[in-house]
């Protein structure tokens, strides 16, 4: 008995020097609704992706590196569930970090966990536990200036398939050379 508690205390004083997060966690689902900044309407047809990072402890604080990626499209309503990565035992995985993106709009970057933060109140509205996220259609002077998104954090192209179309449509409005896609399978390897 008493060799197992000194395994136990070994395991827990491991685990706490190599960094881990959480100790157990469930990660996900992500439920949220997108609309348009000024009506308040639904935005049908947006993407929405979800990338997770590894947090690395060390000695001048830490760093991340990129875990997984996935994407979906809002519905009719314009809401969207990103399942999320399941149980987590002992992880230094770190909740989804998000980018909201339709052609013609602004686009919403964020990691899940800030969107409680005070200075977002007036901007994001909660129904219980789903946030209600604007983005503000652009007037054709704003499109033609207004920058995209950027790729997050080394996620790879072939998880962006879905977010890479609807950058390649305002490429295309813009005048400019879209992202080249080779045909994938959506939800492929990571």
């Amino acid at each position: 008995m008493r060799k197992k508690i000194h395994l136990l205390i070994l395991f827990i004083c491991l685990s706490l020097q190599t960094g881990c997060l959480y100790a157990v966690r469930y990660d996900g689902p992500y439920q949220g609704k997108v609309v348009d900044e000024q009506t308040r309407e639904p935005i049908e047809g947006a993407v929405v992706l979800g990338w997770w990072m590894v947090h690395h402890f060390c000695v001048g604080g830490g760093f991340g590196t990129y875990h997984d990626a996935t994407e979906v499209v809002t519905d009719r309503n314009g809401e969207f569930t990103i399942p999320g990565q399941g149980l987590r035992i002992l992880s230094n995985l770190k909740p989804m970090d998000f980018l909201i993106y339709k052609a013609g709009y602004t686009y919403f970057q964020s990691s899940w966990m800030s969107l409680k933060v005070e200075d977002r109140k007036d901007m994001i509205k909660w129904d219980g536990e789903t946030p209600s996220i604007p983005i503000r259609k652009l007037t054709d002077e704003e499109r033609k200036k207004y920058s995209l998104p950027g790729r997050p954090h080394d996620a790879p192209l072939k998880r962006m398939f879905l977010m890479t179309q609807e950058l390649n449509k305002e490429m295309i409005y813009k005048g400019l050379e879209p992202y080249i896609l080779a045909p994938t399978k959506v939800g492929g390897d990571k």
